[in-house]
């Protein structure tokens, strides 16, 4: 893909945010403000507060977010790992914080449960084209809320249910691969897009009010694609899937009614500019490796930094607590706009 195509395709996904956000803060100028949200949070890991149980004592890179260093800075958890693949608290809670009902996000989803308050359906490696052997993908964690609607244990005639879906650690661009072409490529981009826009059609569908969706962030300067040049410079061919990724998702939702399109390519990029860049604070030598990864005489095979607040990235691809505060920061503005609600 040329670098003209690149630009071309990174200004029409910012033209076609601001058109959305205009259009949805005028419609909703004159809104009476309410607290009571339902929060209802779709996706992977950058929303996913803890669904992942933890199924063996082993720590491994499935379950790490449920062993040191993980959580070490989340206070409200008396910094213990939460199973949160953060050193802290992630995307979900900063919103659940926003939204003025809660202090965090939602519980995780558990069978036969209700949700008053809202749920979290999201998993660690979750997608939208997951094969059979993988996490819960994302149309399948919208079955899940179905079965609760069906069987009442949410009720969502209401106008105040606000739905996060996030798409957005690359773990569907994960399968590609070095020999892919461009047209298989732009063939799985679509695939991709699509489930994200059937995920948001259901949602509505289904009743929910209002829902945000993420874009991707730059996935080419993650630590995991930028750590070959020693996070100096970020990968190419990673930002290039992202910016197509954003650029079809924002054309696909442009005309969809109460629908919010979150730019974390733009905030992601500025947050870690301002901090680590593409370092992460959690590293590790071995590129196979996991940050909290032990030996066999348990001594750690990973390095920490002092000051997770310095840093943007916790791990080869999540943001630290102090990262996604920043991010969320950024996007306040956009999300109490579009819900009508004031700091």
């Amino acid at each position: 893909m040329s670098t003209k195509l690149v630009l071309t395709a990174a200004c029409c996904f910012l033209l076609l945010l601001l058109l959305n956000g205009a259009h949805h803060v005028e419609a909703r100028r004159h809104r009476e403000r309410r607290k009571d949200y339902m929060l209802l949070v779709f996706g992977d890991s950058f929303a996913d507060a803890g669904n992942r149980l933890m199924r063996s004592s082993a720590k491994s890179r499935a379950s790490r977010g449920w062993y040191y260093p993980y959580g070490s800075s989340d206070s409200a958890h008396r910094n213990r790992a939460t199973g949160r693949l953060s050193d802290g608290l992630v995307q979900s809670d900063f919103l659940a914080r926003m939204l003025g009902n809660n202090d965090e996000s939602p519980p995780p989803y558990s069978p036969g449960e209700d949700g008053p308050d809202g749920v979290n359906f999201a998993l660690p490696f979750s997608g939208v084209l997951n094969g059979p052997q993988e996490e819960t993908a994302l149309g399948t964690q919208i079955d899940q809320l179905t079965r609760m609607v069906n069987r009442r244990d949410v009720d969502l005639d209401d106008d105040y249910s606000v739905a996060l879906v996030s798409v957005s650690n690359g773990h569907d661009y994960s399968h590609v691969s070095d020999t892919t072409s461009s047209e298989q490529m732009n063939a799985y981009i679509r695939d991709v897009t699509d489930g994200i826009v059937d995920a948001v059609k259901r949602l509505q569908d289904l009743g929910v009010s209002k829902v945000l969706v993420n874009s991707l962030p730059p996935l080419g300067c993650t630590p995991w694609r930028s750590r070959l040049s020693s996070y100096a410079r970020c990968d190419s061919s990673g930002n290039n899937i992202a910016n197509t990724h954003n650029m079809l998702l924002a054309q696909k939702l442009s005309g969809f009614e109460d629908v919010l399109l979150l730019d974390l390519y733009s905030t992601f990029d500025s947050v870690a500019r301002s901090k680590s860049g593409s370092t992460p604070c959690c590293d590790t030598s071995d590129p196979n490796g996991y940050c909290g990864q032990e030996d066999g005489s348990g001594r750690a095979q990973y390095s920490l930094c002092a000051n997770p607040d310095s840093y943007f990235y916790w791990d080869y691809m999540h943001p630290t607590q102090a990262g996604w505060e920043a991010v969320m920061d950024q996007l306040r503005g956009p999300i109490q706009d579009f819900l009508a609600i004031s700091s």
